[in-house]
């Protein structure tokens, strides 16, 4: 699968993915693929975002939700590889979600996890380690199933987001 259309299939998918989800929760005001990085583009969502003008990097698909109860605006971000994912793809989203303070925030590929990563996440303390975000939340990596065009059930990491990504 091409770049462009795995970014495009991501992007649909986070935006089905939220609405089901968080229906009862969130709004979701926004889903789109960045063509430029987040600080430069002239939308309404992101400039209602605190420190948007410091975010010189562009993920490849962004997500903003609104709490229903406080209105409070969270991000969301998904990175995409076509290639099996390396430390490289997990510490450019972990800085992204840092840096936006993201509620949720995934890494797919059609690929998935490179040999040397997955050793190394099956060590509990290594993976909470590298996937565990500032606030508490971690990122949910997975694989993309292009034959069946949907997430592959046994690649998901951290395990415990199984039934989170899959019901």
């Amino acid at each position: 699968m091409e770049k462009n259309d795995f970014t495009e299939k991501m992007r649909q998918w986070l935006e089905s993915f939220l609405k089901r989800k968080l229906a009862s929760t969130h709004t979701v005001l926004e889903v789109l693929a960045p063509t430029s990085s987040l600080a430069k583009l002239n939308n309404e969502h992101i400039k209602g975002l605190q420190n948007y003008s410091s975010w010189d990097f562009k993920p490849d698909v962004f997500g903003i939700i609104q709490d229903k109860t406080t209105k409070q605006k969270e991000v969301v971000l998904l990175n995409r590889s076509t290639s099996a994912l390396s430390l490289k793809e997990i510490g450019e989203i972990n800085c992204y979600a840092r840096l936006t303070k993201s509620t949720f925030v995934f890494l797919a590929s059609t690929r998935g996890l490179s040999s040397e990563v997955n050793i190394l996440l099956l060590d509990d303390d290594i993976r909470k380690r590298i996937l565990q975000l500032n606030d508490g939340g971690e990122i949910t990596i997975f694989a993309w199933d292009e034959k069946s065009d949907s997430i592959n059930q046994n690649s998901i990491v951290p395990f415990n987001k199984k039934d989170f990504l899959l019901d």
